[in-house]
């Protein structure tokens, strides 16, 4: 069985993402010949002989239609990516050119904000509508967009999670937690709300030196910090050594994820991997499913710092078996979001007729 990705910006940081993952997995676990195709944007492609043996890459020049085209007959899976222009076209063809029997199978990353657009009456939202009813299946990674979707689209929506990889799958673990609230994104954008985290934490913390907030990732030049000054607040900026990274999470308490808008947050399961207690937004639909399978957590109203500030400080001053607790988070995660098993589940949903 021939499983094709085309996503024509891939890079060596996909291979750990469900890009990468997705493929990967069928072809160690269930034996498919699974490969990318894509546009050289990185010099070298490490990931390739250290995370994804087996895996094969196709470099093109161009959006890939001449490649499906040329391809079609040759594929019984093929893959894409998102509701746009591109993927409407690649399965266009796809469906005109495939052999008998071939399927096409459309990943959607999709928040409350797409799913309305969906329905737009111009258009772009034709284009949408149009490219949902070229594929043969097509998933959601979340379960409130999963559902909605599924009362439109029927038995050819399936729901298939973002996992995630962790360098300690598998591994007992003692956490020992700090008084810390951390985040980890784009800070200073619009979607992030990183002004809203900054003064809800204040707020929160109020005359305490015991807790800090750190921010982890690029800042956008545009964000003026709305507390400048606090010590209590440390800019981290971004950090690649995934290593590092991991043990950032494991000594937080807190992981605040505040978004006014996101389609899923994979920073939230690392954040699960490394025992912390999530506190989200109802713009992050991915929260509900994840501190559902946590256990710990809670979800705010979006853009509410008040309510923000509740959440931070009801969880500062709540430290009762924070180290035992972590380790139950973490395990949980790990056994929910693992790919195999998410993987294992598209397989099925793939073999069906």
């Amino acid at each position: 069985m021939v499983f094709v990705t085309v996503f024509t910006r891939f890079k060596n940081v996909h291979f750990l993402k469900d890009l990468g993952q997705i493929p990967y997995h069928l072809h160690r676990d269930h034996g498919y010949d699974s490969v990318i195709v894509t546009n050289r944007n990185d010099d070298t492609y490490d990931g390739l002989k250290k995370e994804v043996k087996g895996l094969k890459l196709r470099f093109i020049r161009g959006r890939g239609l001449i490649y499906v085209i040329g391809n079609a007959k040759k594929i019984d899976v093929l893959n894409v990516y998102h509701l746009n222009l591109q993927s409407f076209y690649l399965l266009l063809a796809f469906k005109l050119f495939k052999k008998r029997g071939a399927k096409a199978y459309l990943k959607l990353d999709m928040d409350d904000r797409g799913f309305d657009r969906l329905f737009m009456k111009n258009p772009v939202g034709w284009i949408k509508r149009r490219t949902i009813d070229l594929a043969d299946l097509v998933s959601a990674e979340t379960g409130d967009i999963y559902r909605k979707l599924k009362r439109v689209y029927g038995s050819k929506m399936i729901f298939v999670t973002n996992g995630y990889y962790s360098p300690h799958a598998g591994q007992k673990r003692d956490f020992h937690k700090k008084n810390i609230v951390l985040t980890v994104g784009l800070l200073g954008t619009e979607p992030k709300a990183t002004d809203v985290l900054i003064k809800a934490f204040v707020r929160a913390a109020g005359s305490r030196q015991d807790w800090t907030l750190r921010l982890v990732g690029p800042v956008d030049k545009d964000f003026a910090d709305p507390c400048p000054g606090d010590k209590r607040i440390v800019y981290e900026g971004e950090i690649r050594d995934r290593e590092r990274l991991c043990g950032i999470y494991e000594e937080a308490g807190i992981f605040a994820f505040p978004s006014r808008h996101e389609s899923f947050g994979i920073v939230m399961l690392e954040a699960a991997d490394g025992g912390d207690y999530i506190i989200s937004t109802t713009g992050v639909p991915a929260a509900r499913d994840i501190i559902g399978v946590t256990k710990e957590g809670c979800i705010v109203p979006a853009d509410d710092e008040e309510a923000l500030a509740h959440a931070l400080k009801k969880a500062m001053e709540d430290g009762a078996d924070r180290d035992e607790r972590a380790a139950g988070i973490a395990e949980r995660v790990s056994e929910a979001y693992s790919w195999k098993k998410i993987v294992d589940g598209l397989a099925k949903e793939l073999g069906r007729n």
